[in-house]
């Protein structure tokens, strides 16, 4: 069942979501890089998110919501999506494909993840809230993220 639901989400995604994007980089003129930092990564996350949101509707029995459980959901889809990312990739890579990675574009991608989950781990376990501070933290290392694929494009 989990194949024929990943093989619905990739056609999906490959009849509707990939020529959005396609239209939206040429129609606004802007680099495939920030495309899919943006736009892509806002299209492929929604359903993760709204989940994350029902999750979090939960209330503890002092009235405040519980966004542990959320967190929790999101760190999971991010850690199995990555590892079956990689399994295909050297799953591929010994069938005798070759798959040419820029190593300077994969080890930003994976400071930046695994700084992300550092941040995460230290807000779960230490702090053991998510509060404003740490959605703004958040919000701020994307936004170093996004400027910095932007740069790195050009």
């Amino acid at each position: 069942m989990m194949f024929i639901g990943m093989y619905c989400l990739a056609s999906t995604a490959d009849l509707y979501l990939s020529p959005a994007l396609e239209f939206l980089v040429v129609r606004f003129n802007i680099s495939e890089s920030l495309a899919g930092v943006t736009l892509l990564a806002f299209g492929n996350g929604a359903p993760d998110v709204f989940s994350s949101i029902s999750a979090a509707g939960d209330h503890n029995s002092d009235g405040s919501i519980d966004a542990t459980k959320s967190v929790c959901i999101l760190f999971g889809g991010t850690v199995f999506i990555t590892c079956v990312v990689v399994s295909l990739s050297t799953n591929a890579s010994s069938e005798g494909k070759k798959i040419t990675v820029t190593p300077r574009f994969f080890i930003r991608d994976v400071v930046f993840f695994l700084i992300t989950a550092f941040y995460l781990l230290i807000a779960l376990l230490v702090i053991q809230e998510i509060n404003i501070f740490i959605s703004v933290g958040l919000l701020l290392l994307y936004a170093i993220y996004v400027i910095l694929v932007v740069l790195q494009s050009k």
